[in-house]
């Protein structure tokens, strides 16, 4: 028994050791998250529409060219259009026709509707960038979070760890006769307490891992494990000011370029526009031909007959007259296409006059729509400034925030110190111990929250700044 127990305990280590999580760094999880995101691939085939439209709009450029053929019963008296005689009999006929047609003149409405096209594509490239810098920069804020819920991890497994030993050398002193149980008691309660702290670690660590998941969209059975990153080393504060920094996102940003694109593409869709209150000239041509088996062809075929004509007029000797032999026959399929081939050529001059001011209307609202462009590029523009602005006070806040944190953690460490040699001496009791270690913990823990809410304050200054995300 105790074989089989030492087998599975050793075949349980190995598999555990064979099944090592692989460690995902920051890069890592923002290019799984934007090659799996729905949402970028929705605007990437969104994409592959607006270039078939636009490859579209390269092609009406040319002529068109279309051919038809129909089948026709004409039934009951009507006039043979072979024979050109009434005719009750059902007539059956085929005709064929190929016709082309190109536009000479439209106002420059192909010519803008290409450039729109072409501008609506750009647009949407900048869209899809926008997505994937939201994607990217929620992957990156996350896996921040992760890594400051395993320090904060840390800090509680610690102070856990330093109650415990306390209360190892309550157990001690009050065996020894040198403290009452009051203290122990306290010690113990702190403990179960720095437990339940450790476990909300444990959870803040596994919500945040939960998140991630989502945003990366991986697989619900796949594990995953970030490799946690020394932050011992702050990132240095920008140096550029506010304004700077404005200007380096207007120029890097793709939400100020597709906004501006947009602004392009309503002026191109105004010039669309007038172009249908102008005259257009378009050139056609027709080639058609018919056939139909009620069609006849005479033939001769070289022989002749004698057909009377009368008598004579003594002998009344009846006179014939010889007359060719001819066959009437249905006209060969082919010969009547030639025969019937007609053909057409000639120019269109449109001019629109009135149509209850449809092309007028349609000016106007474009003339609207880029109005409202220029208005959604404004307001982009004042949402990013007070974006920055807000994101540049709360980099120099939280900076502050984490120099004050730091010298309160030194000055909570040197408190508790103090205390424990006290408690150690006999002369302190256990809750004014344990009201330093507590002050003591919540500093470590401010010091966490500020360091990283700096890190994080730093990353959203170099977005703007158009900086790749990464942590380091």
């Amino acid at each position: 028994m105790q074989k089989v127990i030492f087998t599975l305990f050793l075949f349980y280590t190995f598999s555990s050791s064979a099944q090592t999580v692989e460690k995902w760094n920051l890069q890592k999880c923002v290019d799984y998250a934007l090659a799996h995101n729905t949402s970028i691939q929705q605007n990437e085939l969104q994409g592959e529409i607006l270039t078939n439209n636009l490859n579209q709009a390269k092609l009406s450029r040319i002529p068109t060219l279309s051919g038809s053929g129909n089948h026709n019963y004409n039934i009951g008296r009507a006039i043979d259009p072979f024979t050109n005689t009434f005719n009750s009999t059902t007539i059956q006929s085929n005709s064929f026709s190929l016709s082309s047609g190109v536009l000479l003149y439209g106002g420059s409405q192909v010519n803008n509707t290409i450039k729109q096209g072409k501008v609506a594509t750009d647009a949407n490239t900048k869209s899809t960038e926008v997505i994937r810098n939201q994607i990217a920069l929620s992957v990156a804020t996350t896996y921040l979070q992760i890594v400051q819920a395993e320090e904060n991890l840390k800090v509680a497994t610690e102070q856990q760890k330093l109650t415990e030993s306390q209360l190892e050398r309550a157990l001690l002193l009050e065996k020894s006769g040198a403290t009452n149980q009051s203290n122990t008691l306290l010690l113990k309660a702190q403990s179960a307490s720095d437990k339940v702290a450790i476990v909300n670690a444990e959870n803040a660590i596994q919500l945040a891992y939960n998140t991630l998941i989502n945003l990366m969209q991986l697989p619900l059975d796949q594990s995953i494990e970030i490799a946690l990153m020394d932050v011992s080393s702050l990132p240095e504060a920008p140096t550029e000011s506010v304004a700077t920094i404005y200007e380096l996102a207007l120029s890097n940003l793709p939400e100020i370029q597709q906004a501006e694109l947009q602004i392009q593409q309503s002026q191109l869709g105004e010039k669309i526009a007038g172009a249908g209150l102008q005259p257009t000239l378009s050139a056609y041509g027709n080639v058609n031909t018919v056939y139909s088996p009620s069609r006849k062809e005479v033939s001769l075929t070289g022989d002749y007959t004698a057909v009377p004509i009368g008598f004579t007029e003594n002998s009344l000797e009846q006179v014939l007259q010889p007359q060719p032999v001819t066959i009437i026959r249905e006209k060969a399929f082919g010969n009547q296409l030639t025969d019937n081939l007609g053909q057409q050529v000639g120019v269109s001059l449109s001019v629109p006059i009135f149509n209850g001011y449809r092309n007028r209307t349609a000016l106007e609202n474009a003339k609207v729509n880029t109005r409202i462009s220029e208005l959604t590029l404004e307001n982009t523009k004042n949402q990013l400034r007070n974006d920055i602005t807000t994101a540049y006070t709360n980099l120099k806040a939280a900076k502050s925030r984490y120099d004050a944190a730091l010298l309160n953690v030194k000055a909570q460490q040197l408190s508790f110190d103090y205390s424990q040699k006290r408690f150690d001496a006999g002369v302190m009791n256990s809750v004014d111990l344990l009201s330093a270690k507590n002050l003591w913990n919540q500093a470590q823990i401010q010091a966490l929250n500020a360091k990283y809410e700096y890190v994080f304050r730093t990353l959203i200054i170099d977005f703007y700044k158009g900086k790749q995300l990464q942590l380091k």
